[in-house]
């Protein structure tokens, strides 16, 4: 377990990204009060969350270069300051504009403290301790997204949406304050700011998360979504091609060579997928096929992250004992299992039931999730820390948007296709058809509603009927297409280092696993 000093610098760290990850989710439920209060439509509210992870990953990719520039406990210090003085702006904006400026200011600063708080774990815990310290670390980076809808939803019914932004203020003073007390000042070196490649890189991340967040709303054939993706692309490999070339790079790119890195980068895009398929589907199943409330949608949700409380610790004490294999393939294997056992989910499934598959489901990421981005930048070397933790952690952002984009949009898709099918065998002159409005006639009619009216309730209740059974299948083919995605990174984790090459990489302490 870790020592005095280190559970020290975990709890900096801990109390540095918990707010952050929280403030991604905690907006979800107040949106609709935002938009009657401001009274802006729902595109424009969209914004405020958007716009603050668009801002993450702009800001995420030059956390390794302000390190080594001003010093580590400098930019955590003024980034937790920022994120302090954006939580307090949201708090008194006066429209949607100034939350959604404001929010930017908060994203920025958000951006740079989850690299910043993994790198100070990997300089400051021994190599045979950091598995258990990043499983301590990762379990409120779990908890954030699962308790953000649920302590939104209290604080906007008892209180005010502001009180969003303001439950931050606590924490982060705190943050700063045990900064201040705990971490010391890392060395620093003068480099040149890569300013053509910072332009680069936030353009092309800013412009393709841009797209992917609205791309299931617009279409993916809207021109403004391709135009916005087309700039990203184009924008990202000029980045690539300029990283590569540059003698003082923004982020050394080179560290893709690294076999080891590659693979945990794989991996990251496996448990990211696993998770936020789920975050994504279940609540919009619930709300509106189950008819849960927002507040009832993550009460319900909320248990199931204790499944990864109980793993987590377990697997990083494997991490540290044996190495990352056994925990990473038994966590993908139980989550993929899990997602595939979901597909029988329908409306009639009993609230226990769902909570025990999404409880045995987040077992399984605890088991994997921070194993193997320990991995990744225990592979990247202590040299290259900074510049690994920043990688991982926005390609994990961009991970989230296209994992969220593309399954809204296969999720639209299946819908569509599965009502026409069923349609075609629900169509109003059909025998099957004909049986069920004769019966629900009958029935309504005995409870004393005229011919007509029982004839139109029963047409109505067929297409709901037919919506419902699309919805459902729809919903059953997402959680196996998840499945599979999660399954398939099975193979590639068995080539993770074995017990015997790990504890010789984290003996060298800064030599790269090849």
């Amino acid at each position: 377990m870790p020592q005095t000093t280190e559970w020290k610098i975990l709890l900096v760290a801990i109390a540095g990204t918990f707010m952050v990850i929280l403030d991604q989710t905690i907006m979800n439920i107040a949106l609709p009060h935002i938009m009657a209060v401001f009274n802006v439509p729902t595109d424009h509210a969209q914004l405020v969350i958007s716009a603050y992870l668009m801002a993450t990953a702009i800001t995420t990719p030059v956390a390794a270069f302000l390190c080594t520039r001003f010093g580590t406990k400098r930019v955590y210090i003024l980034s937790q300051a920022s994120f302090l003085l954006g939580s307090i702006l949201c708090g008194i904006s006066w429209n949607a504009d100034s939350l959604i400026i404001f929010r930017i200011l908060q994203g920025l600063a958000g951006g740079l403290l989850s690299p910043i708080a993994m790198t100070l774990l990997f300089l400051n815990v021994p190599p045979g301790q950091r598995g258990t310290a990043m499983a301590i670390f990762g379990i409120p980076l779990m908890l954030g997204p699962a308790i953000g809808p649920t302590l939104g939803g209290y604080l906007v019914t008892e209180w005010s949406w502001r009180m969003c932004f303001y439950v931050n203020v606590p924490v982060v003073l705190a943050a700063i304050l045990l900064g201040l007390a705990w971490i010391q000042e890392t060395p620093t070196m003068v480099a040149g700011f890569d300013i053509k490649g910072f332009a680069l890189a936030a353009t092309g991340f800013s412009s393709l998360l841009y797209g992917l967040s609205y791309a299931p709303t617009w279409g993916w054939d809207d021109m403004r979504i391709v135009g916005l993706l087309v700039l990203g692309v184009i924008c990202l490999l000029s980045w690539i091609t300029m990283e590569l070339r540059s003698s003082q790079p923004m982020l050394d790119l080179r560290i893709f060579k690294n076999g080891g890195f590659s693979t945990a980068i794989g991996l990251n895009f496996v448990t990211t997928i696993g998770l936020f398929s789920i975050i994504f589907l279940i609540p919009i199943f619930l709300q509106n096929f189950r008819g849960l409330t927002a507040l009832e949608t993550g009460i319900l949700m909320l248990p199931a992250v204790f499944g990864a409380i109980v793993t987590m610790p377990i697997g990083g004490r494997l991490y540290d004992k044996i190495g990352p294999k056994v925990p990473v393939v038994a966590g993908l294997a139980l989550m993929g299992a899990a997602t595939y056992w979901m597909r029988s989910v329908d409306v009639t499934t009993p609230d226990n039931l769902l909570r025990l598959m999404l409880f045995v489901r987040s077992m399984g990421m605890g088991l994997a999730m921070m194993p193997v981005m320990t991995y990744g930048l225990a592979a990247a070397g202590q040299k290259m820390t900074a510049q690994a933790s920043s990688i991982m952690n926005v390609s994990r952002t961009v991970f989230a948007s296209l994992g969220i984009a593309i399954f809204a949009t296969m999720l639209d898709h299946f819908q569509k296709t599965n009502l026409a099918e069923i349609s075609q065998t629900l169509a109003p002159n059909s025998t099957q058809a004909l049986h069920f409005i004769s019966t629900v006639q009958v029935t309504l009619m005995q409870a004393g509603q005229t011919l007509e009216a029982a004839r139109q309730t029963a047409v109505y209740l067929l297409y709901s009927y037919a919506n419902l059974r699309a919805a459902v299948s729809a919903f059953a083919m997402e959680y196996v297409i998840a499945a599979v995605i999660i399954l398939a990174g099975v193979l590639p984790a068995f080539l993770l280092l074995p017990f015997g090459r790990v504890q010789q990489r984290n003996a060298q302490g800064d030599t790269p696993a090849r």
